[in-house]
Order: structure tokens, then sequence, then C-alpha cells
């Protein structure tokens, strides 16, 4: 008996089938990369509009780091320094109209490992997520976010200068 060498072709609507599935997730790649990458452009395009206005119209000569705060109105809070080496946090405002910038010399202020330990005396079971510089109502402030021991997302506005609290919001969890 003559052994027979039977192999298994698939039918053409299939194989091409699987051809254009591989077409359609390579081009799903490639708009998903390019769209990624429009929305990283975006973010930071207006950090080198912030950046530009900061070295035109302050001392500062040296930016170190460009963060944005999202309140009630957004900014971009700029760390730098002086050419006198003098630093500086320039809080300016992302809406085009208001052209009001606000320099706080960094000498005059707690600084941040102060307003953490602070934070860690008041509340020791507690998770914290960040602290980062914030302007509510034209007053600069600490923005301290955490969990508390009682799993409500706090946010806690404290001056600047003092550490004395400005405001605090208190959000309790209602999905576990």
């Amino acid at each position: 008996m003559r052994r027979q060498n039977l192999r298994y072709t698939a039918p053409n609507w299939l194989r091409w089938g699987m051809v254009g599935l591989i077409l359609v997730l390579i081009s799903c790649f490639i708009y998903l990369f390019f769209l990624y990458n429009d929305i990283q452009q975006s973010r930071t395009t207006h950090y080198q509009d912030a950046k530009d206005k900061v070295l035109k119209m302050t001392e500062v000569t040296q930016i170190d780091n460009v963060t944005v705060y999202n309140g009630r109105q957004q900014f971009h809070v700029i760390f730098g320094a002086t050419k006198n080496g003098e630093n500086k946090i320039v809080y300016v405002p992302s809406d085009k109209k208001d052209k009001d910038l606000t320099v706080v010399d960094m000498s005059k202020i707690i600084k941040k490992q102060q307003i953490k330990n602070q934070w860690k005396e008041q509340c020791q079971n507690c998770e914290l997520i960040n602290i980062t510089p914030a302007m509510e109502d034209g007053k600069p402030l600490w923005e301290v976010t955490y969990v508390d021991a009682a799993d409500r997302y706090i946010f806690d506005y404290l001056s600047i200068y003092d550490g004395t609290r400005s405001q605090q919001l208190r959000l309790k969890s209602i999905f576990h």
C-alpha cells in the first residue's frame, strides 16, 4: 500500500482574511503610536511658551523644571534660578488673557520636606500621594494629596509661606 502525502491547504478566503487582519492590526498600532506622540506633544507644547515668557518677563535665567497645576485655573509652575543663584518658583497662567506672573522667592517659603514632615506628624496612618505647588485665589500654596485612615482622598492646601491651611477637600470613596 502506498502512502499518500496529504497536506491541508487553507482556502483562499482564509489566507486573505489573515493577511487583511494582520494589515489592520499593523495599521492600528501605527495609528496609536502617532496618536500617543501627538498627545504628548500637545501636552508639552505650552511648556516652551511658558518658559519663554518667564525668561523674557522675569529675572529667571535658568529653568530647571516645569509642571502644571490644574485648579480653578491652570498654571505652568516653573522652577528656576536667577543669574545671582536665587531660586524662584514662577506661576504662569495658561489663560492667554491673564498676563500676570507670580514669582516666589524659594528662600522665603517652607520647603517641601518641611511640609512633608509636618504632614507626617499630623497624619500617622495616612498614605502620601504627592506634594506639589498650587495656586488658588492668587495665593501660592502647597497642595498635599493623600489618603487618610478613613480611606478618604484628601486635598490639603497649605500656605507656601507659613504652612497654614487655606482649604481642605475630602473625597469619600464609594467604591471598594
